[in-house]
């Protein structure tokens, strides 16, 4: 791909239009009134944007990666789960080679401070860590979504995407899938493919330990609409057990049939158990390119998700550059603290190699 040809390509991965869904009504998110208690203040995480970008800088392998889940691994580690990812080196001006690797998904573990890059390939010619078996990844690919650990096993979300022309714009969502991986060195042990559906699952999960089930999230993605949905399936079982999918107040175990439950969120979003309630943290896609970073509440996983509250707004958003798929890791916050991250991009592909730490993720503490 050229230079150019991967930012569009990331970008685009923000507005592929599929099939439109429309069991039910979801809320609307500018009706959502506002909640009574806001975040009290916001502050840059210093440890983990000097962590990992000392890393991107100094290690010669990872420079740079969007999404950014992250998962506690069964020996005490963190997963970052990454999709698009630059490797190679920064030279001493701050920038990437032309000739730098790019990836559709890789994975660093964080070991208390000590990162580790997970790819597939080699070392010397690195290529994703989970690749659509005997095809051209040119031509067809997977993006990463959330994560979780069953049996002492990684499940990474698998977003499949194929091109169908020429253009940067030419390709489209085509299915869902699951990938386990062993933990220990971050080989693939398995790809599960999942039933036909338009909705692209793995926006984010939630394990619930009151019920025994594990949620998981995915996003109906009309570009300019983007609609949450919600799937769930027995905790242990997201490989082995049959789906049902969340129809206007019912359960069901037809993947066609599930309904909007908000309006609004990003391709990528958290939903976590945080003070009492259900908390969705999203990119606020009710605007084109929005520098805003919202939250919804509920007391029910179901939804209704309301009172929108922002949380932050970004600072590099503006004549390029923008930002996307904000989300929460309440494994590395507390009881009064959400860490949130964010991507930040680039419609000029050139920025890219000019400025190594343009495409990296951001780190924020929101107290509250």
């Amino acid at each position: 791909m050229t230079r150019r040809s991967i930012t569009l390509a990331v970008a685009a991965g923000l507005a592929t239009a599929l099939v439109p869904l429309s069991v039910a009504a979801p809320l609307s998110a500018a009706a959502a009134a506002p909640i009574a208690c806001p975040p009290s203040g916001t502050a840059i995480n210093t440890e983990l944007t000097e962590r990992f970008g000392t890393y991107g800088d100094t290690a010669g392998r990872w420079t740079g990666a969007d999404s950014a889940y992250s998962v506690d691994l069964p020996d005490g580690s963190t997963a970052w789960i990454y999709s698009d990812t630059f490797m190679g080196e920064v030279d001493a001006d701050g920038g990437r080679p032309a000739d730098s690797p790019f990836l559709h998904n890789s994975i660093i573990v964080d070991d208390g401070g000590v990162l580790t890059t997970h790819t597939g390939g080699t070392e010397a010619a690195p290529e994703s860590l989970v690749k659509v078996a005997g095809a051209d990844e040119t031509q067809r690919w997977y993006w990463f979504g959330d994560a979780t650990v069953e049996d002492g096993l990684l499940r990474v979300m698998l977003l499949e995407f194929i091109k169908t022309g020429t253009g940067v714009f030419d390709f489209k969502f085509t299915g869902n899938a699951v990938a386990t991986l062993d933990p220990a060195d971050m080989s693939l042990v398995s790809v599960t493919e999942l039933p036909d559906a338009a909705v692209n699952w793995g926006s984010a999960i939630y394990e619930d330990p009151s019920d025994g089930y594990t949620y998981v999230f995915g996003v109906e993605d009309n570009q300019a609409q983007k609609y949450a949905h919600l799937a769930r399936v027995p905790t242990g079982s997201l490989t082995t057990a049959g789906w049902e999918y969340f129809n206007a107040g019912e359960w069901t175990d037809d993947p066609a049939a599930s309904s909007r439950i908000l309006e609004g969120v990003s391709n990528e979003f958290s939903v976590s158990r945080f003070q009492g309630k259900f908390t969705l943290v999203t990119g606020d896609a009710t605007e084109p390119l929005s520098a805003k970073i919202v939250m919804y509440r509920s007391a029910a996983i179901t939804g209704p998700y309301t009172g929108k509250t922002e949380l932050y707004t970004t600072p590099e958003t503006g004549g390029n550059v923008f930002t996307y798929n904000a989300k929460a890791h309440p494994n590395l916050g507390d009881r009064d603290t959400l860490v949130v991250t964010y991507n930040v991009n680039s419609f000029q592909g050139s920025d890219h190699y000019t400025d190594a730490r343009l495409y990296r993720p951001r780190y924020v503490d929101v107290h509250f």
